[in-house]
């Protein structure tokens, strides 16, 4: 690693080589413990450079200007430091879709892709749905549900307001605001202010469900992330609780409810489910990796009692 340390130390106005800064920072961030250390090497000189990395394997030889070499010095050891790539680069992909995301939201995650398909092949054949996303974080849900069903209607509740700004952004990047209401509060409290009582085809959250004993254990880039957005009280479940009870209110009959959860908690979100006594169809549905990720259920329409 010497003399790469060296080259970046010297480097000259006009820069060390593409090459050598990401053997550079590589090496930097294998010591440092980062799993993927390669991959987020590159990424971090292409947003350096606002290019894609396809452009760094064409001209790896080329020299980086100071500025860039400055800038990839600090995302490098601010990556060390163990910073969620997300945060330094400023964006992720989710759905082949990009979002930007910063140090006031979850980071999008590939597992919470198993709520959109579920909630796209339950309203499969809907004209015109509602649909509810409860805590939208970057909008990553809602904005995806809206950029493939051609007439649905997506509220999305946020109590971040800086959350809120940066899911609204995404809207409007992705060109589907117009689709879109976005409503400041606490989970189901401005649905029900905007009057949704028994419209919603389907309500889907991504709530935090990260228990507090886990929450030490965590990975150190996990623990740079919203703590509101990640612990999720004694068991993980509190917010899971509130909305399970206050979902039947808020969903047409045959309404549909998909909560995201830790592969443990599955068992206890369906027995929650069903003691409500209101809730058909429940069922565990598996992400990409074959792990529990999401509970479902279907709203029966029966009596209920927030």
């Amino acid at each position: 690693m010497g003399p790469l340390v060296t080259e970046m130390a010297r480097a000259t106005p006009r820069g060390a080589s593409m090459n050598a800064a990401m053997a550079w920072a590589t090496a930097r961030l294998h010591a440092a413990g980062v799993e993927t250390a390669r991959l987020d090497a590159e990424c971090l000189l292409a947003s350096c450079l606002g290019c894609d990395r396809l452009h760094l394997y064409a001209a790896g030889a080329g020299s980086l200007p100071a500025a860039v070499l400055t800038a990839y010095r600090d995302r490098v050891r601010r990556r060390e430091h163990r910073e969620p790539l997300a945060y330094l680069i400023g964006v992720k992909e989710f759905w082949s879709l990009a979002f930007a995301v910063t140090p006031a939201v979850l980071i999008p995650r590939p597992e919470t892709e198993t709520l959109v398909a579920v909630a796209l092949d339950a309203l499969a054949g809907s004209a015109s749905p509602v649909v509810a996303d409860v805590g939208t974080g970057s909008g990553a849900i809602a904005v995806t549900v809206a950029h493939a069903l051609r007439g649905v209607r997506v509220y999305a509740t946020e109590i971040s307001t800086e959350a809120l700004a940066l899911a609204r952004a995404n809207a409007s990047a992705h060109g589907v605001s117009s689709k879109i209401t976005f409503l400041q509060g606490d989970l189901l409290v401005p649905l029900w202010a905007r009057g949704l009582a028994g419209r919603c085809d389907l309500i889907v959250s991504n709530p935090p469900y990260v228990a507090t004993e886990e929450l030490a254990a965590l990975p150190p880039e996990v623990r740079c992330e919203p703590l509101v957005a990640l612990h999720g009280g004694p068991d993980g479940l509190d917010l899971h609780r509130r909305i399970i009870a206050g979902a039947p209110a808020l969903l047409r009959s045959g309404g549909w409810l998909v909560l995201e959860m830790a592969p443990v908690q599955g068992e206890a979100l369906v027995q929650l489910l069903r003691d409500r006594g209101v809730f058909g169809d429940i069922a565990v549905v598996p992400d990409v990796g074959g792990r529990r990720r999401a509970v479902t259920a279907r709203y029966t329409g029966g009596r209920w009692d927030a």
